[in-house]
C-alpha cells in the first residue's frame, strides 16, 4: 500500500508536542508467537518514506535499498539510496549492523554505514518472506521517521535477463520543480528486457500538482547495471532505469518486484510489479485507498464497491458502493446510496480502467487504474472538472479484489501487524501539523486487539516504543459493512491518550485497509493497513 504526500503539507513547527494526556497507561501484553532471531535470514530489500530534520526544518525523505542478516542477530552488509526533498545520496554501504526479533515478531534493526553514521527501526515480520518496518531514528546528529516495508530477495547472483515482461507500476512523491516542488503521483505499466537492457513500450498516467497526462505512450528507456556500482547489483540486485525520461535506482526483489527511487528530476519512488497475464475483467468486490493532497492539506479516501461485469454489456456495473474521506481534517462519511451515477470501464488489452461516482452534481470523483492481476492493482485519483486535464488533488495507491468472505470473528482472529502514517496536529492548528508513524504488533480476538506499538510523532520530536494497546473492531459480517449498511469501524487505544477511532475496509481475512474517522484527541489525517502475521 502508497503514503500520504506530506510533502504538500509540511509542519511549521516541529516543537510543540501533539499527544494526548487523556487516558490511561496500557501494560504490553507478553510477547507470544514462535519467531526467533532465525526468521530475519536472507537479503531483504527495504523502503520506508517519511521526513528528515535538516536544519531546523523537518522535510520528506525516500529510503530504498538492500540488507543481508545472518539469521543470528547480525547485519552482514548492504546498500541505500536515499532521495531528501529532491536530492539523492546513492550507494551508501551499509557495513554491519544488528537486530533482534521477539516472539510475536516485534524486533529492532540497526543498520550502520561507512560515514560512521547509523538508523534504526522498529520492525514487525509478518513471516519469514518479510515484514513491517519504521524509522526510529533519534539521536543527538540525526531525527528521521517513516513507515515501509522489507521482502525476501531472491538468493544471488542477479541477474537482468530475469526482469523480462509487463510491470505495473505507482511511483509517488515530488516533481522537480524548485524551490517548492508540487505533489506527483505517476502510475502505469512498461515492458522491460533485460536481455537487451531496454524498456521498449509502456503507457502511463501522470498527476504532477493537478495537471494530468491521461493514457500517453511511454519514450523508450533503459534497465542496466550501475558501471560505478557493479557489485551492487550481484549481491543486492542494485541497477539504473531511465523510465519514461526520468532517472530511477531501482533493487530487485525478483523476477515479480522491483523497487525504485528516482536520482534526477524530484523526489518518486515506488514499486514495479510483474503483469503475468492481463485480467480478462473487473469482477467481484473491490476495496481501494488512495491518500495524497489536496488544496487543504493531507488527503485519503478509503472505500468498496461491487462490480458485475455482465449485468449492463459490455461495462461492469458499480454496486454497494462506500467511501470515507480525511480532507485536512474534514471527514467525510457517505453511506449506501449516497453515491450515484457510478460507472467503470476496463481494457482487457492492458489491464487499465477507470473508475468515476458522484456525491453530487459538482462533486464528481474520477480514478484510474492498471491491474497487474485480477485482484491487485494501483489507482490514481483524477478527479477535475470535465474536458479539462486539470485535477483538484493529487493521489494514489491500492485497489484490491476482496475475497475470503463472509468476514466474521472466526476469520478475522490471530496475531497482525498493525501500521498507519500521515498527519497529525499540535492544538488543533493545521500549521502545527507534521508526520507521525505508528507500528504494533496486535493480537485479535472475537474482534478485540491487545498488542504492543511504537508511535513516533514528529511534531515534538516524541518517540515512543514498547507501549501498550488495545481495541476492538465492529462489522456486521458479510462483506466487512457495518451494521447500519455504513462502513465497519476499528477503535485503537494507545496508552495515556483518547481513543483513536478509524473506519476499516477488509480486503480478506489477512489484510484490512483504514483511515481515521474524526478527531477524537488529537486531529490526524493517518491511513494504514492491518496485516496478519503467518
Amino acid at each position: 500500500m502508497n503514503r500520504l504526500l506530506t510533502a504538500a503539507v509540511a509542519a511549521a513547527a516541529l516543537w510543540a508536542a501533539a499527544c494526548s494526556s487523556n487516558g490511561t497507561t496500557i501494560t504490553p501484553p507478553p510477547p507470544t508467537g514462535n519467531y526467533t532471531l532465525a526468521s530475519l535470514n536472507g537479503t531483504y530489500a527495504f523502503t520506508t518514506t517519511g521526513e528528515v530534520i535538516t536544519g531546523s526544518s523537518a522535510i520528506p525523505m525516500t529510503r530504498v535499498g538492500s540488507f543481508s542478516a545472518d539469521g543470528s542477530g547480525h547485519i552482514t552488509g548492504g546498500i541505500e539510496d536515499v532521495n531528501t526533498f529532491g536530492t539523492p545520496s546513492t550507494a551508501n554501504a551499509i557495513t554491519g549492523g544488528s537486530y533482534t526479533v521477539n516472539p510475536d515478531g516485534r524486533g529492532t534493526l540497526t543498520l550502520n554505514f561507512a560515514s560512521g553514521n547509523s538508523i534504526n527501526f522498529g520492525t514487525v515480520i509478518t513471516s519469514t518472506s518479510g515484514g513491517l518496518m519504521m524509522d526510529e531514528t533519534l539521536s543527538s546528529n540525526q531525527a528521521s521517521t517513516g513507515s515501509g516495508n522489507f521482502i525476501l530477495q531472491q538468493s544471488t547472483p542477479f541477474t537482468l535477463t530475469e526482469l523480462s515482461g509487463t510491470y505495473v507500476f505507482d511511483f509517488a512523491g515530488l516533481d522537480g520543480a524548485q524551490p517548492s516542488p508540487n505533489p506527483e503521483s505517476f502510475i502505469g505499466e512498461f515492458t522491460a528486457n533485460g536481455g537487451t537492457g531496454t524498456i521498449p513500450t509502456g503507457l502511463f498516467d501522470d498527476n504532477d500538482g493537478g495537471t494530468l497526462i491521461s493514457n500517453a505512450t511511454m519514450a523508450p528507456g533503459t534497465i542496466a547495471q550501475d558501471p560505478s556500482q557493479p557489485s551492487s547489483f550481484t549481491n543486492f540486485g542494485r541497477g539504473i532505469a531511465t523510465v519514461a525520461g526520468q532517472n530511477f535506482v531501482f533493487y530487485i526483489v525478483d523476477a515479480n518486484r522491483i523497487r525504485f527511487l528516482s536520482t534526477s528530476n524530484g523526489m518518486l519512488s515506488g514499486d514495479a510489479v510483474l503483469q503475468p497475464a492481463v485480467a480478462a475483467n473487473v469482477s467481484g468486490g473491490f476495496a481501494f485507498l488512495v491518500a495524497g493532497a489536496s488544496g487543504n492539506g493531507g488527503l485519503i479516501r478509503v472505500g468498496r464497491f461491487d462490480t458485475c461485469p455482465q449485468c449492463a454489456g459490455p461495462s461492469p456495473s458499480v454496486s454497494k458502493l462506500l467511501m470515507d474521506v480525511n480532507n485536512a481534517g474534514s471527514e467525510t462519511e457517505f453511506g449506501p446510496n449516497q453515491l450515484s451515477n457510478a460507472s467503470i470501464s476496463y481494457d482487457p488489452a492492458t489491464g487499465r480502467g477507470q473508475l468515476s461516482f458522484q456525491s453530487s452534481s459538482v462533486n464528481i470523483y474520477s480514478f484510474v487504474f492498471y491491474l497487474s492481476s485480477a485482484s491487485d492493482g494501483v489507482i490514481q485519483e483524477v478527479s477535475g472538472p470535465s474536458g479539462t486535464n486539470t485535477a483538484v488533488v493529487v493521489a494514489d495507491g491500492s485497489i484490491l479484489a476482496q475475497s475470503g468472505a463472509p468476514f466474521t470473528s472466526s476469520n478475522i482472529t490471530g496475531p497482525y501487524a498493525m501500521n498507519w502514517s500521515g498527519l497529525v496536529t499540535s492544538g488543533g492548528q493545521f500549521a502545527n501539523q507534521d508526520e507521525e508513524d505508528l507500528l504494533a504488533q496486535e493480537t485479535v480476538n472475537s474482534l478485540t486487539l491487545s498488542g504492543t506499538y511504537d508511535l513516533f510523532q514528529f511534531t515534538g520530536l516524541t518517540l515512543q516504543t514498547d507501549r501498550g494497546s488495545t481495541g476492538s473492531i465492529n462489522f456486521n459480517g458479510g462483506d466487512g459493512t457495518g451494521s447500519d449498511g455504513k462502513s465497519a469501524t476499528m477503535d485503537v487505544n494507545l496508552s495515556n491518550s483518547s481513543p483513536i477511532h478509524m473506519v476499516v475496509y477488509f480486503v480478506s481475512p489477512q489484510l484490512a485497509l483504514f483511515a481515521n474517522r474524526d478527531n477524537n484527541g488529537a486531529q490526524r489525517v493517518v491511513a494504514g493497513l492491518l496485516r496478519a502475521q503467518q
